[in-house]
């Protein structure tokens, strides 16, 4: 994998992640550090449909 750009659930702010600031828990789950808040939060992995391969930006 590499960035992962996701919405804190704390801050709300956006995370840009390398792939050594994120951790697997199992195949479908990330956990990080927020590096605005420094709140630990998890998010679930899309693996299947269309945003699977990553966000769409309508172009």
């Amino acid at each position: 994998m590499t960035t992962q750009v996701r919405t804190c659930p704390k801050c709300a702010q956006l995370m840009w992640l390398t792939e050594n600031q994120y951790e697997f828990l199992d195949e479908s789950t990330i956990r990080a550090k927020c590096p605005h808040c420094g709140s630990t939060v998890r998010f679930t992995l899309v693996s299947q449909g269309d945003t699977a391969a990553g966000p769409k930006m309508g172009h």
